[in-house]
């Protein structure tokens, strides 16, 4: 039978398998742990977790830990391990050293690091950092502070040695599990990063959906690439996504597609709300991506090049979900309803207009409209009505 402290951080590990295992994210996973060795006698005063990320907008995320106090998140930019406050860092240390530091504070020898010196001004007397290994390689780190003079006893680092594996492998899988959701929003969007997670992953999994439909495109894009060297084509596409993407999702819509300069996305309307208020955010997302375009233009130098683009919107049914071959699948929007779409753009161009709307889309709409006429679509046996706003609108 085990007692004393090797029984109490046998309790803890069983926790973190039982209990915090089940935990929202790795906050919540810190902030229960950190209570925990609190309550098994540990005088732990501050806690703080380094993780490398894989997210398109930040490159680690910092949580610091202290008793009473609301946990301090910080999300790390791209770059961060280039700078000094990384470079001249114990987490750096740890992370390329692989092996755990220790420093006693309440004493008056030299720091090598100035948030030791810091933690030492705050009344820290002991600050001990160690490696935190993830099964796939990248090495994080976890650190421990106390204010108890003398510092941490032995009994008391063994203690915290013994729950750091268990420890180790739930942030692993939390961190996993975040990794995996980014990924998905990031590279097929947010709906269909969760309908994927709930398991839509075979081929022909596919749903039938009503919504609006906005496609939006640049004019001359291959003329104006052909003219600049690469990185600045990728910077300048990154500029015009930057003008359409805020509007649809600010409008509640999901980007479904980004194919090279063309924009596809979806506007579903709520079971119960109908086709206006779809229609309407659409709208609004495409006049509010125009005007920011436009916005781009006005603050660029005269030599830089203008983007000029053309939105297409339509309201119809459509299939969702997973075509492909094999194990290498695509989760996307088809159907005529997504040609058709595609066709209306493309007299963006010839009839010189930024914003052009199918009849099905403009008869949702409960405000001014112009008719340009009827059209022949390639590959649509009949006429289609297609629509405009007025001038001072568009």
């Amino acid at each position: 039978m085990r007692s004393g402290p090797e029984a109490t951080a046998a309790q803890l590990t069983d926790w973190l398998l039982r209990e915090g295992r089940f935990l929202a994210d790795n906050s919540a996973l810190l902030n229960g742990f950190c209570e925990r060795v609190v309550a098994a006698g540990i005088p732990l005063d501050r806690a703080s977790m380094h993780l490398r990320a894989l997210h398109a907008r930040y490159r680690g995320v910092s949580r610091i830990w202290r008793p009473g106090e609301p946990l301090d998140e910080n999300y790390l930019d791209h770059g961060i391990e280039k700078t000094a406050t990384y470079l001249e860092s114990p987490v750096r240390a740890v992370a390329e050293g692989g092996q755990p530091l220790d420093w006693r504070l309440d004493n008056d020898s030299a720091l090598p690091f100035a948030v030791l010196e810091e933690l030492r001004e705050q009344g820290y007397a002991h600050y001990i950092i160690v490696p935190l290994v993830y099964a796939n390689g990248p090495m994080n780190a976890v650190s421990w502070a106390t204010r108890r003079p003398g510092g941490f006893t032995p009994a008391e680092l063994a203690f915290l040695d013994a729950t750091l594996p268990a420890f180790a492998a739930m942030v692993e899988l939390k961190a996993l599990r975040r990794f995996v959701g980014n990924m998905l929003s990031t590279y097929v969007g947010d709906e269909p990063g969760r309908l994927i997670l709930d398991g839509q992953v075979r081929r022909g999994d596919i749903r039938t959906i009503t919504a609006a439909l906005m496609l939006i495109d640049l004019r001359d894009f291959t003329l104006i690439s052909d003219n600049l060297a690469p990185r600045a084509v990728i910077r300048l596409l990154n500029e015009y996504f930057d003008c359409v993407f805020p509007p649809v999702r600010a409008q509640g819509g999901e980007i479904m597609e980004i194919m090279g300069d063309g924009v596809l996305a979806i506007f579903q309307q709520a079971p119960e709300d109908g086709a206006a208020e779809a229609c309407g955010a659409a709208l609004a997302a495409a006049t509010q991506a125009l005007a920011a375009v436009a916005e781009r233009n006005r603050r660029e130098q005269a030599d830089a090049p203008m983007l000029q683009a053309g939105v297409a919107l339509h309201y119809g049914t459509v299939s969702y979900g997973n075509i492909g071959s094999g194990d290498r699948l695509d989760f996307t929007v088809i159907g005529p309803d997504v040609n058709l779409t595609s066709r209306i753009e493309h007299f963006c161009r010839e009839l010189d207009r930024s914003l052009i709307m199918s009849e099905a889309f403009a008869e949702t709409l409960d405000r001014p409209i112009w008719e340009l006429g009827h059209f022949e679509l390639r590959g649509f046996a009949k006429l289609h009505r297609l629509f405009e706003l007025p001038d001072e609108t568009n």
